[in-house]
């Protein structure tokens, strides 16, 4: 029987819709021409009415577990607050910018995880309280409280805290190779955008940070010549 890679176990209240892929001989060094180019196109792309339109759920899920936007903002409205601020998201790595651009185009949570410091599946179910939760490499982990929907491997790591922050124990490096991405949205989320969200940042990620792609080919043959 094959492992599943995602299971979802939250109260049905809260109406949370996800979708989880793994990708597999990814290069997330250096970004190459074709990526340049499919980031600039996502970019013009971006409409601040739409992304708003997909954060709003988001706040309401807040409500339900008793915590607010502005304390704990979802991955896309801190990631517009970024843009406003800044005119633009600042670059990480070729797939963090993709699916952060992605994130802020939609206004759907999109995650990173490195396969490689996980086990599967992974679930998303509430905190009981206690967990640990590596917030950043170096610093001693915090302690959940109970109640909040939460990302867990199959070991019970904590992954994710809601859309509010990842756990650096499992973000991707340039060393990555294998990644899980995780696209989230709410009761408002219109499950076809969700999964047209899906499918469009999987084709970009396999066409630009997968091992040798076209583009890759092309420029190692530019550089032989």
């Amino acid at each position: 029987m094959l492992i599943p890679v995602f299971k979802l176990d939250t109260p049905a209240d809260l109406g949370l819709k996800v979708i989880a892929f793994s990708l597999h001989g990814l290069d997330n060094r250096t970004p190459t021409a074709l990526h340049q180019q499919r980031l600039d196109c996502l970019r013009a792309e971006f409409n601040a009415e739409h992304s708003l339109s997909g954060q709003q759920g988001f706040h309401a899920l807040r409500e339900l577990i008793g915590r607010t936007p502005s304390a704990y903002p979802p991955l896309p409205q801190a990631l517009f607050e970024r843009y406003l601020g800044n005119g633009c998201l600042p670059a990480v790595s070729p797939l963090v910018d993709l699916y952060q651009q992605w994130s802020l185009n939609s206004g759907l949570s999109i995650w990173a995880h490195d396969l490689q410091r996980l086990r599967l599946p992974v679930t998303l179910a509430l905190s009981r309280g206690g967990e640990s939760f590596q917030v950043r490499q170096g610093l001693p982990p915090v302690r959940l409280p109970a109640g909040e929907y939460t990302y867990f491997d199959g070991d019970g790591q904590v992954l994710c805290r809601m859309e509010y922050l990842q756990s650096a124990a499992t973000a991707v490096s340039a060393a990555t190779r294998s990644a899980l991405l995780v696209i989230q949205g709410h009761a408002q989320t219109d499950p076809d955008e969700l999964y047209a969200v899906a499918e469009g940042l999987k084709a970009d990620l396999k066409a630009c940070c997968c091992g040798e792609s076209q583009a890759r080919r092309q420029s190692r043959r530019r550089v032989a010549a």
